[in-house]
């Protein structure tokens, strides 16, 4: 399902996208950058949903519909709680910063992105936001 469902939702909106010249924001994880024991599934529904962004991206341009993808580091959710537990919330980014980064690039003109959010700028040593 992981992999299927950008695929279905893809399909199923591109004419409406194509029609207003719409957008397209899909969702993957860090675990599409390496492949780890016991998430293999996961880990490579990730990455090709990351491979899906950008061919997208490319197919769509002449029809004007753009198309991101957000790679959030481990955030805290309640899926996530129920998955793992408690974890310290200074290891977790919050919901609100994806939702505000989400935003930004809805609002940007990228196309065929993989946009990261991170708790911390790992150029500045800062918290990023």
């Amino acid at each position: 399902m992981n992999y299927l469902a950008p695929i279905h939702i893809a399909r199923a909106a591109f004419p409406y996208l194509a029609k207003t010249g719409g957008q397209l924001l899909l969702y993957t994880s860090s675990s599409y950058t390496r492949g780890r024991a016991d998430y293999s599934l996961y880990s490579s529904a990730k990455a090709a949903t990351v491979n899906l962004t950008q061919a997208l991206a490319d197919e769509w341009s002449g029809d004007k519909v753009r198309i991101n993808c957000i790679n959030p580091e481990r955030t805290s959710t309640p899926m996530r709680t129920a998955a793992f537990g408690q974890e310290p919330p200074h290891t977790l980014l919050s919901a609100d910063q994806v939702a505000r980064t989400s935003l930004n690039v809805l609002l940007s003109g990228l196309t065929g992105q993989v946009i990261d959010v991170r708790r911390e700028d790992p150029l500045s040593g800062g918290r990023s936001g």
